[in-house]
Formats: C-alpha cells, sequence, structure tokens
C-alpha cells in the first residue's frame, strides 16, 4: 500500500480520535471545528453526522443543524430519517412549531419505518402541545419593535416576527421593514419581508436586490408565494416524484419550497417546461435514475447553481 495512502488513514483515525476525545469531554465546539475539517477530507459515516448534530445543538446552533440536514436530504445521501429527526427537533428548539406540524403531517402520510413514524409523532406531539400552550395562556401584546430591536435580532428571530406580523396583518411595521428591506442581503428573510408589505399593502415602489440583481417591485401586486409559475412547476414535478418514487417526496419538496423562498418574487430564466425537465433530470439523478428527457443543460445548470447559493458554497 502507497505510504501516502498509509499516513491519510493515520491522519483521519488521529481525527476520529480527537472528536472522540472531544465529544467525551463535552468540548462541543472542538469537536463541530474538527468534524469540519475531517468532512472536507472524507464523508463522515452517519455515526459521526449524528454526533456532528448533537454537538452543534449542544452549542445553540440549531439553524446550522436545520441548513446541514436539508443540504444533506436535498443531496440524496441517505438516512433521510435520520436528518429529518434532527431537522424537526431543531425546529423545535427555535419554537418554529407550525412548521414542525406541518413536516410531520406531510411525513405521517408517507411510508416510512415504524419506528420512525414513532419518533415523527412524538415531535409533533410536543409542537402541538407548546401551539396549545400558547393558545391557553393570556394573549401578551407583542412588544413594540423598532429598528435596534429589530437589527438586534437572530435570523429566526426576524423570521418568527416577520410571519407573526403578517399573521396578524398588523401594518404598524411598514415603514420599519421597507427600511430593512432595501438593505437585506438574506434571500428567505427578503422574502418574508415582501410578503409582509404585500399584506400590509404597501403601494410604493420598493428596490431590492435578489438573485444578484437589483429589482423594483410595488409590494402589493406581487403574487402570492402559492402562486405564479414557480408553484405550477413545482406540482408538476412533485406529481412525477410521487409517482416514481415516493420515499424521496418529502426531500424533493423541501428542495423545491426552499428554491422558491430563495427566489421569490424572481421566476426561473426559463420556461415551464424547461424547468420540469431539468428538475426531474436533477431530482431522479440524486437516486441514480436517469431521466428519459433530456433536459436543457443552462437549466440544469441554474438549479445546481441556486442548490450552492442556498448551501452557501
Amino acid at each position: 500500500m502507497d505510504d501516502k495512502v498509509i499516513s491519510h488513514r493515520r491522519f483521519l483515525g488521529k481525527m476520529e480520535r480527537d472528536m472522540e476525545a472531544d465529544r467525551q469531554n463535552d468540548d462541543h465546539a472542538a469537536f463541530v471545528d474538527k468534524f469540519r475539517r475531517y468532512e472536507a477530507l472524507l464523508e463522515p459515516d452517519i455515526s459521526l453526522i449524528e454526533k456532528f448534530y448533537r454537538a452543534l445543538s449542544a452549542i445553540g446552533q440549531h439553524d446550522e443543524i436545520i441548513d446541514y440536514a436539508l443540504l444533506q436530504m436535498n443531496a440524496g445521501r441517505g438516512h433521510y430519517d435520520v436528518h429529518m429527526r434532527h431537522l424537526l427537533e431543531g425546529l423545535l428548539s427555535q419554537e418554529r412549531y407550525f412548521e414542525v406540524v406541518e413536516f410531520s403531517d406531510h411525513l405521517m402520510k408517507e411510508e416510512i419505518p415504524h419506528d420512525f413514524r414513532i419518533e415523527v409523532a412524538a415531535l409533533r406531539h410536543r409542537a402541538k402541545k407548546a401551539i396549545d400552550e400558547k393558545k391557553e395562556a393570556p394573549m401578551s401584546e407583542m412588544p413594540e419593535v423598532d429598528a435596534d430591536s429589530y437589527n438586534d435580532m437572530q435570523s429566526y428571530e426576524r423570521m418568527d416576527f416577520l410571519k407573526r406580523i403578517i399573521e396578524e396583518a398588523d401594518d404598524r411595521y411598514r415603514e420599519l421593514i421597507r427600511n430593512a428591506a432595501a438593505g437585506e442581503d438574506n434571500p428567505e428573510l427578503l422574502t418574508f419581508m415582501l410578503l409582509y408589505l404585500r399584506t400590509a399593502g404597501d403601494g410604493n415602489v420598493l428596490a431590492v436586490h435578489k438573485m444578484g440583481e437589483r429589482i423594483e417591485v410595488v409590494p402589493r401586486e406581487l403574487h402570492d408565494l402559492e402562486e405564479g409559475p414557480f408553484r405550477s412547476i413545482s406540482a408538476r414535478v412533485m406529481d412525477e416524484v410521487e409517482d416514481r418514487i415516493p420515499q424521496f417526496a418529502e426531500s424533493a419538496a423541501a428542495m423545491l419550497m426552499s428554491h422558491m423562498l430563495y427566489c421569490y418574487p424572481v421566476e426561473p430564466p426559463f420556461g415551464t417546461e424547461d424547468m420540469v425537465t431539468a428538475y426531474l433530470e436533477e431530482i431522479l439523478g440524486m437516486v441514480n435514475i436517469e431521466y428519459e428527457v433530456a433536459a436543457k443543460p443552462q437549466a440544469v445548470s441554474w438549479i445546481r447553481s441556486l442548490e450552492q447559493s442556498i448551501a452557501g458554497e
């Protein structure tokens, strides 16, 4: 055996031992740092990935748990149940209870292993109980949010705030969100800002940056997230995925929804037929199934570029 191969394996073995020592010493930050370097050299097995999830949870990095789980599922790297369980636990930790219930309801409609079904049901129960407790608690008025307190929020806190004021159709924050949207570089947050301004009936032109371009929109004239060409593309792709690979349907749905949230209100730069074919080629290819219709290379390249942008690569 080549000396370089032996040396490389020894190096990886030492990293594994060091990570295990960090884990036993509850040095979670050190474990996470070493795991990232290890993953750049070798695809980790699922047992090591589970330890990575637990270390992230211990240091409160729930955003990264969610992003990493979505990335693994979208890439079709297997162990869907493990990644989905940690995704749901990450959402629970951020008190994103409605999303846990929504994901769980979709999962319970699928043919999933019995043990995983029990875990999903338990996580859904925790989320539903938390929702019910919030409903039963005396309704407290949301504290007034100004520019400083909004800027001090974490990304997930801003997202929760935006979802709440959308749900309550609270137009008090129109000017705050307009000003913040003009400089917002987080695509998903910007999507919810625009949806809020649409709900608030904002009829003034707003310049924002999306998909690498400066665009001008009138929020109240924007279509809803559930409308538009992207939604029809998603529906047709999911019909095909559910027919061919139903076990991969949740992963495909999560991928398409993440793309829709990332792009809104910008639509794909290709026609519906080209995008449906490209998505099917890409998604089926994740599970080594060749799609019988040749996709336009530029459309496939656009999807892959979008995935890389979402993953932060």
